[in-house]
């Protein structure tokens, strides 16, 4: 049974279908090679927190406001998001990204 807090909602205004692809790694690898490396998933928040620092230039006020979490959370987010990202170059690892959830796929297909 896990233990502690359940994850609060938070605002993520990523356009998951605009997304052309959902990784990225080494590309001169056999497939072989490829399983061998350690395979990172970027979380939707962590991916937020990066656009919103490092393309949008917002500070970390106005940007956890717009993300619903306090300061402390979305540094450490920020933190994470920024390690995932320097491994996955320096290690020649593979950064899986966030993919849309299921269940919003179906409630939209169903409303179509």
């Amino acid at each position: 049974m896990p233990v502690g807090r359940k994850k609060k909602p938070r605002n993520i205004c990523i356009d998951f279908d605009a997304m052309i692809c959902d990784c990225f790694g080494p590309l001169k690898l056999k497939k072989k090679e490829l399983k061998k490396r350690e395979k990172i998933q970027l979380e939707a928040d962590e991916m937020q927190t990066l656009i919103y620092q490092d393309i949008e230039w917002l500070t970390m006020d106005i940007a956890s406001k717009k993300l619903w979490v306090s300061k402390t959370i979305y540094a450490w987010i920020y933190g994470s998001a920024r390690k995932k990202v320097s491994k996955t170059i320096i290690e020649n690892n593979i950064l899986f990204l966030p993919k849309r959830k299921k269940e919003k796929k179906k409630k939209e297909a169903k409303e179509k």
